[in-house]
């Protein structure tokens, strides 16, 4: 019996996997895997959601997944899973810093962070924190070293992936082949269906970014509604220039 934590970070293709395991689940199934995509809110209540997969009979894989789970504290990780009666282990994906902290302003602009700073007000924030990760009661982290001590810590073995843009979702799915010698083949999945509206899979262009700063400032002045700024952004993301993870 075995737990997988698929742990993040954000804006490492977390959703394009959450999907992609969420819509083969049955063929999953068939191959001893049983994945649940976790809610924001489950987080906090990690051993009553293990209690609900022990009710239903230990599978001889559980996946839990949800890019914030390497922001939980080791200590309470820890005391979280001690009653899991196998092996336990993260799964995280490592993204250039290059790549990751643009692709995390963007989201910020777009999500329910409304950021309306600029992206050099960002960097430094972020730089900050990835320097003083023991220091970061909020945000997200992206030093690879801290987030697997970590989980260490916490009990875990740990795994990595490297992001590529191209063929991460092969290269998950090799992982789990290859770690539990399962039978998955790429070409048994069901691939995913493009995104839409406003899906965390979309991403602004930095062209549209200034626009969507101002669409941020006017929904937190209250002159235009939460509704009326998700249209307008998804208008921007139609009018950016690719999709990305």
């Amino acid at each position: 019996m075995k737990l997988l934590l698929h742990a993040g970070p954000m804006k490492t293709g977390s959703t394009a996997f959450q999907e992609l395991m969420f819509n083969n689940r049955d063929f999953l199934a068939e191959n001893k895997i049983r994945f649940r995509w976790l809610k924001r809110w489950e987080l906090d209540e990690l051993p009553s959601v293990l209690a609900e997969e022990r009710g239903k009979g230990w599978p001889e894989i559980l996946i839990l997944s949800h890019e914030c789970l390497c922001r939980l504290s080791p200590d309470r990780l820890h005391s979280d899973l001690c009653n899991f009666p196998g092996e336990k282990e993260a799964l995280m994906v490592a993204r250039s810093l290059r790549e990751v902290y643009p692709s995390l302003y963007l989201q910020n602009l777009k999500g329910h962070v409304m950021r309306t700073s600029s992206y050099e007000e960002f960097l430094s924030e972020q730089i900050d924190r990835d320097r003083n990760p023991e220091d970061a009661l909020r945000g997200q982290v992206f030093n690879y070293q801290f987030l697997e001590q970590s989980f260490v810590r916490a009990g875990c073995q740990v795994s990595w992936v490297k992001y590529s843009r191209s063929n991460l979702l092969k290269d998950l799915i090799a992982f789990l082949k290859k770690r539990y010698c399962l039978g998955l083949d790429w070409e048994s999945f069901r691939p995913l269906p493009p995104p839409q509206g406003a899906s965390p899979r979309r991403s602004l262009d930095f062209g549209v970014a200034p626009v969507a700063r101002q669409v941020n400032k006017l929904c937190k002045a209250g002159l235009i509604s939460v509704d009326v700024r998700q249209d307008l952004l998804v208008t921007l993301l139609d009018a950016s220039k690719g999709l990305s993870f």
